[in-house]
């Protein structure tokens, strides 16, 4: 269930599902019968269900009284509104924001607007027509910031394998995966350009307002009162939410690392940066490619300590990495670009429905 799609099946869900061990307490659910997930409804996870079907016990199911005038369509834009989604969570009781819960009886004591039926079809379709051109639209924008990010991976992989100079003598890398590299160039085993150690703190000690940043097994840096390193240093989680071999990050000061967290630092013969980008580009497909963990679950030591790297001359070095930080910079320029006509198209979409199901548009005169 999502706050912008409303119900969708299961089998429909682009997620790793299993079967439940067992159906007690589930609940049936027919097509026309508003379905609202108990913990986040605060967070518009609620619908009108378009099929037949049975949902867990965290869920509630309502179904309209007969001979009510309940336009299925309405009511999955109203109860999602954001006028509504607000109520609710004013409404949810809970001593965490995150887990409000919305009891029966306070929900059946909402107030809502009942328009004559004609009427609620009409807005019902308006909505569809205009929401499904918004959605369109913001569909395009992300392929858009899918296709930018592909080519910013692209060149990035081009020029550390193949560097600025296009004429370049080339030799053997002695990787299959990765082919060629110029000449003047080395491969040489992590081991030999840093030192890689770990953090030493669990989660569970990060402070919201600390002074340093704390890099753990996710994507998200929290913030801790202590640090335990002091300089250049390049992380990546031994395993944890982000995937592993997906998540990196670099950073130059003090910080705190946690303890299944690999702190790469002390680099010699190569710029920490240059590092990261090749670090971050090929650790995946190279070095867990050829790795005998199937499930990828988690990064070892060893793997790390011989993971080579294709090595230019220090002066190389600066010369690629002031090539990436410009194209990057243009390329982040037109993601934030593109992310920001997302972000106020799905506020116009938000409003719209908003505007509509509230009596605010007439929208026989907008049809």
């Amino acid at each position: 269930m999502s706050h912008l799609t409303g119900i969708t099946p299961r089998s429909e869900k682009n997620v790793t599902m299993t079967a439940a061990e067992s159906l007690d307490g589930y609940r049936l659910v027919d097509a026309g019968d508003l379905v609202i997930n108990t913990m986040w409804a605060w967070m518009g996870a609620l619908g009108v269900s378009k099929q037949a079907g049975i949902v867990s016990p965290a869920y509630g199911v309502y179904r309209p009284r007969p001979n009510a005038a309940f336009c299925p369509g309405f009511y999955d834009y109203l109860y999602r509104s954001t006028p509504y989604v607000m109520e609710m969570t004013r409404l949810s009781r809970g001593i965490w924001s995150s887990r409000l819960r919305i009891y029966p009886d306070v929900f059946l004591s909402m107030a809502i607007p009942v328009p004559p039926l004609e009427e609620q079809r009409a807005i019902a379709d308006y909505l569809d027509r205009e929401t499904a051109r918004i959605d369109t639209l913001i569909e395009e924008q992300q392929r858009l910031i899918e296709m930018l990010q592909e080519r910013r991976a692209s060149a990035v992989r081009a020029v550390l394998l193949r560097g600025l100079d296009s004429d370049a003598p080339l030799r053997a890398s002695g990787s299959e995966l990765l082919g060629s590299i110029p000449s003047a160039w080395n491969m040489v085993p992590t081991r030999h350009l840093c030192t890689i150690t770990t953090g030493d703190e669990d989660s569970g000690n990060a402070t919201e307002d600390g002074a340093y940043p704390f890099f753990v097994r996710g994507r998200e840096v929290l913030r801790s009162n202590s640090y335990a390193f002091d300089g250049e240093a390049v992380m990546t989680p031994g395993d944890g939410q982000g995937g592993t071999g997906k998540v990196f990050h670099y950073f130059d000061g003090k910080f705190q690392a946690h303890q299944r967290v690999y702190v790469f630092t002390d680099f010699h013969g190569i710029a920490g940066r240059y590092f990261y980008y090749y670090l971050s580009t090929f650790l995946r497909p190279i070095a867990l490619a050829g790795s005998n963990t199937v499930t990828m679950e988690s990064l070892r030591r060893p793997l790390l300590a011989g993971f080579r790297v294709a090595v230019p001359p220090l002066d190389e070095q600066a010369r690629i990495l002031g090539y990436l930080d410009e194209q990057n910079a243009k390329i982040d320029q037109l993601i934030s670009e593109t992310e920001r006509f997302i972000k106020l198209s799905q506020e116009r979409r938000a409003a719209l429905i908003t505007a509509a199901v509230t009596g605010q548009i007439d929208v026989r005169e907008a049809a």
